[in-house]
């Protein structure tokens, strides 16, 4: 239930555990208590909201501009939430329905970046935070292009990606010291990413033959055709170094002294470490009780290729 590229560290062996992972990463740099009430800000099918709930205890409001995102979010949340702590509805957060200060929490992973305006959103987080509130951003990161080559790859991993304007840093710093926030933090955490931009990268190449051929007989859209290009586009300028992954902590008229991000993390962990040991044998299991499951070696197959070596950071690809 996951969308997004995870967090890699020397606990992580798998792409499944470095999505879970980014997730425990949240919990963590917000600080998130059982007691505090958070907002999901882009959540997808509602993977984290169910982690924090699941794992912290908190309440949590998910919400997105995607029908088809909270749909599947409300039938996962059939099985993934007993205790009923998330709520999904549809909306768009730059401009929510929400009363002022409602939440202590407001994350959102790699979706601030779809914000037409991201003043707007900046400005709807102040006001439904709570004094003493944090935001936490996990996000790409831009500096201005310096050539014409990276402005055009920036414009094809936009176009693929359906991103109207990325976050340029220097721009996105000034706007929150206009919005009100009184203390912030950007930590770059791009070397706990870079598997995951290779991964992407790797995936490009079966993505592109099977979506163009799958575009060729009307089974996938020009719009999904282009969607299948993203991975060698974002690699392209991560690796000319337009973009760095950061986590951006801001709060809300905090009454405290802190001069970096870890003064503000604590060591306590928000919950018990998971460690992914399952083979992908036991994963993608090709006999079972049910029979031979010839598309399991398909599964495997691709999860050999997109994740073998992947820790390796001086292999390229």
């Amino acid at each position: 239930m996951a969308l997004h590229y995870g967090f890699w560290d020397e606990n992580v062996q798998s792409h499944r555990q470095a999505l879970w992972n980014m997730n425990y990463q949240i919990a963590k740099n917000a600080q998130i208590k059982k007691t505090d009430i958070v907002l999901d800000a882009g959540c997808g099918v509602g993977g984290t909201s169910f982690f924090l709930a699941n794992n912290i205890g908190c309440f949590v409001e998910g919400i997105s501009l995607s029908e088809a995102h909270i749909k599947r979010a409300l039938e996962y949340k059939k099985i993934h939430d007993p205790k009923n702590l998330v709520k999904f509805t549809c909306q768009n957060f730059c401009n929510t329905s929400f009363p002022d200060n409602s939440f202590d929490v407001i994350f959102g992973i790699e979706s601030v970046v779809h914000a037409e305006n991201k003043t707007d959103f900046l400005k709807e987080a102040f006001r439904l935070l709570k004094p003493g509130g944090r935001l936490l951003i996990s996000d790409y990161f831009l500096r201005q292009p310096q050539s014409t080559d990276e402005r055009l790859i920036l414009k094809k991993w936009a176009d693929s990606w359906a991103i109207d304007d990325f976050i340029y840093e220097d721009n996105f710093l000034i706007e929150v010291k206009k919005t009100g926030f009184n203390l912030f933090f950007l930590k770059d955490i791009s070397k706990n990413v870079y598997p995951s931009i290779k991964l992407m990268h790797r995936s490009y190449y079966p993505r592109i033959f099977i979506s163009r051929i799958s575009n060729f007989f009307g089974r996938r859209t020009n719009k999904q055709l282009e969607n299948s290009k993203s991975g060698k586009f974002q690699y392209q300028s991560y690796s000319s170094k337009v973009w760095k992954y950061k986590h951006f902590l801001a709060f809300k008229n905090l009454n405290e002294n802190l001069n970096t991000f870890e003064d503000f993390v604590k060591t306590d962990p928000p919950c018990e470490f998971y460690v992914d040991n399952e083979k992908l044998r036991e994963r993608f299991p090709i006999l079972s009780k049910k029979g031979f499951i010839g598309r399991n070696i398909l599964k495997r197959t691709m999860h050999y290729y997109l994740e073998k070596g992947i820790k390796n950071s001086h292999k390229r690809f």
